[in-house]
């Protein structure tokens, strides 16, 4: 027989499967509002960002009576935890796609001085770190963490370069100052949404294990066991 404890647990899950696909839809349509200065797009991203912050509110309310009404110890008061930490991380990435969406609008009358081909790898990049780390915290499937690492990797250097063409490309032009800055705070945006997406994988690590673990060190010559 099914507990309350287990019905509530499945059912702030089930609100955090929700969340999840509500933020990367916003964080994936922001950049692409962004990529076509698309501006009833990024319109329609802004709209949805109220959405995802009423629905982080339900789930912090929802743990808070778990806790106080079904007594969790152990396991499921981590889980409990863990999902607390996970929709404001959510939450935070929507903030991000918010962001970017008003970049959108105070773009209107500019235009790209250059094909986008770094700022959208670098949103899908974010999307798989934020999708793998979701599925470690849903479905407590940790098989995609060392993916999740490499991808963090990759973005690094994706990054690295882009700053280089950017800076590149002010050498010889004056006149997109204003576009190459929003290129960098865009690029930031995609990270900030990486690095919650290895704070997500680092809970649901703790939260399937009870172990704590440093993630984004194996790919840069350093391990977890290493003072940082």
């Amino acid at each position: 027989m099914v507990s309350q404890l287990e019905r509530h647990l499945a059912e702030i899950n089930k609100k955090i499967r929700e969340l999840h696909e509500m933020t990367t839809d916003a964080f994936m349509g922001s950049m692409k509002a962004f990529e076509l200065l698309d501006q009833e797009k990024a319109s329609e991203v802004r709209d949805s960002s109220k959405a995802i912050e009423e629905l982080a509110g339900k789930i912090e309310n929802n743990v808070f009576e778990t806790i106080a009404r079904r007594q969790p110890v152990a396991r499921d008061l981590r889980e409990l935890a863990t999902y607390l930490q996970v929709s404001h991380h959510l939450y935070r990435i929507g903030r991000y796609s918010y962001k970017i969406a008003h970049i959108v609008r105070l773009c209107e009358g500019l235009e790209h001085f250059k094909e986008l081909i770094t700022l959208p790898l670098l949103a899908r990049i974010s999307k798989d770190t934020i999708d793998y780390a979701m599925r470690g915290i849903l479905d407590k499937d940790l098989s995609m963490i060392d993916e999740l690492e490499k991808l963090e990797a990759q973005s690094d250097r994706e990054t690295g370069e882009m700053f280089e063409e950017i800076t590149e490309y002010l050498r010889k032009r004056k006149d997109i100052t204003t576009m190459a800055m929003y290129y960098v705070i865009v690029g930031r945006y995609c990270e900030r949404a990486a690095d919650h997406a290895f704070s997500i994988a680092e809970r649901a690590i703790y939260m399937v294990t009870g172990e704590k673990k440093k993630l984004g060190l194996a790919y840069k010559g350093q391990s977890s066991d290493a003072p940082h």
